[in-house]
């Protein structure tokens, strides 16, 4: 089978014709519809996640994926048939424990994930999922190519929005930082969860724009671009002049953490998703106590956060089609430096047709 396949950090993946693998047991097959290019592809393209993640070269990238069931082995129950479209869920647990028992495998103790560390993943025409508990029903959306990056760009906005619902009421803001492949999907799934005002931003003029005409906004809803403007002024221009109760940082950088915590009200959650950091800004300590504010995370999502978003988008309630550049497996290098430079479309899907 054709893969793109990384040697070392840094280096051109190259596309080879590598075996192509087998299910035996509790695994499935999958033959690969698309695979989203992500921005995790490209910190562990340059070496950025070594001390998280070591490395396992030679490795197929790509944790994107959606397909078509190809063959499964002998353990997998009758539900699971070749010909079922499926997402796979990436974040495999290598050992069971009490977080897998939720569904919250990217939690394990023990844990590895499909084109991250020790397994294959979907830069290539078939990719061998260990678990048919890893795959997802998928069948009924309008694009399955498109629908890959539901599968992780999605499911991790839905794990973030999901952190501050209950925390914001109908006239509070809610501030969407970063309105790349998961950023996009905060947007639209805070509007679409929460009754709350939102404010997205980006520092590409160009992003906004597409966003503004795809999403749909309510009266209240405002897009920033930060690079033309003085975001804060912006923003209390935009709540006349009331400060935030909810930030979700799709970015991570030490200055938009440092910016934006700066601005929530008491009782106020900071939502951090983004890695582009290591380390962040020093924490403003007294600000927060007194103010009784908090710092969330999210990783991923759960098995069931990816169900639910799959079922909110066979509805049509989630768009994720009007975002992606389809390119060819060839194309990945390319790809890899445009997301880089930052010059990248919303989301890229390699297909394979």
């Amino acid at each position: 089978m054709k893969a793109a396949v990384l040697y070392g950090y840094n280096q051109p993946l190259r596309i080879e014709d590598i075996p192509k693998p087998k299910a035996t047991g509790t695994s499935v097959l999958v033959r690969v519809i698309g695979s989203g290019v992500c921005h995790s592809d490209v910190h562990l393209w340059r070496g950025e996640l070594e001390t998280l993640v070591p490395p396992t070269f030679p490795l197929v990238l790509g944790h994107e994926v959606s397909g078509v069931v190809e063959e499964v082995g002998e353990l997998v129950p009758p539900e699971i048939q070749p010909g079922m479209e499926v997402l796979v869920y990436w974040a495999y647990c290598e050992r069971d424990d009490k977080y897998s028992l939720r569904g919250l495998y990217q939690l394990c103790g023990l844990r590895a994930g499909a084109g991250i560390a020790l397994y294959n993943g979907g830069f290539a025409e078939y990719m061998l999922v260990p678990h048919y508990r890893y795959i997802v029903p998928a069948g009924g959306l309008r694009d399955l190519e498109a629908a890959a990056i539901l599968s992780d760009a999605g499911v991790t906005a839905m794990r973030a929005v999901k952190k501050i619902i209950g925390e914001v009421e109908e006239d509070e803001y809610i501030v969407v930082v970063g309105l790349g492949g998961v950023g996009f999907f905060g947007l639209q799934l805070t509007r679409l969860l929460t009754g709350a005002r939102i404010i997205g931003i980006d520092v590409r003029r160009d992003r906004i724009e597409e966003v503004s005409k795809i999403v749909k906004l309510s009266k209240h809803d405002v897009l920033i671009d930060a690079s033309r403007v003085d975001v804060r002024r912006a923003i209390f221009e935009a709540t006349g002049g009331e400060t935030i109760k909810a930030v979700l940082d799709f970015v991570g950088t030490e200055k938009t953490i440092e910016t934006y915590i700066d601005l929530l009200s008491p009782l106020g959650v900071y939502v951090i998703v983004g890695l582009g950091s290591e380390y962040g800004p020093r924490i403003p300590i007294h600000k927060m106590v007194l103010n009784e504010l908090n710092i969330k995370t999210a990783l991923y999502g759960s098995y069931r956060d990816l169900v639910n978003l799959v079922d909110l988008a066979r509805r049509d309630l989630v768009n994720y089609w009007d975002i992606v550049a389809k390119i060819n497996l060839e194309d990945i290098n390319q790809a890899l430096e445009k997301l880089a430079k930052g010059e990248a479309p919303i989301r890229q899907i390699i297909v394979f047709r």
